[in-house]
């Protein structure tokens, strides 16, 4: 997955409480009303996970189970073949092959790549960067008191 792009998963979202759902269901669960459709990045936090040793029929052992929250507010389960390193908090993709969707953890690279999407205009970067870069040079700031 390291380098790929990020892929959408689709969605729905209730008009009455905003609540998103994924994968997509006709009513929301909360109450009788339809759900509209969305898209939601398929980026997320591991907020539980577990490994079943004797899987169900069609599965290879051992299966890893993940429950991810979504960016978008969803949130999904999902499996993949590597667990190394996965604890709550760790940042996946999920991608989907054939309609089954698995995770995979992302890499430094992918982290940074997605940091300098979400970053906005060139100038927004520079302006957050030049802003970080001062902060640590100079921790007071200037009006600051020293003792």
């Amino acid at each position: 997955m390291t380098g790929a792009m990020i892929e959408s998963i689709a969605a729905s979202r209730c008009p009455r409480c905003d609540l998103v759902v994924a994968p997509p269901t006709s009513f929301c669960p909360h109450h009788p009303v339809a759900m509209v459709p969305t898209m939601v990045p398929g980026i997320g936090e591991i907020v539980s996970f577990t490994t079943l040793h004797a899987p169900p029929a069609g599965f290879r052992s051992p299966l890893h189970i993940v429950l991810v929250a979504l960016e978008g507010g969803a949130r999904f389960v999902c499996h993949g073949a590597e667990t190394q390193g996965l604890k709550i908090g760790s940042p996946v993709a999920i991608e989907a092959v054939d309609n089954i969707y698995y995770f995979s953890h992302l890499s430094a690279l992918d982290r940074a790549r997605l940091f300098w999407r979400r970053a906005g205009r060139v100038g927004d970067r520079v302006t957050a960067i030049s802003r970080s870069l001062i902060k640590r040079l100079f921790p007071g700031g200037p009006g600051a008191t020293s003792d």
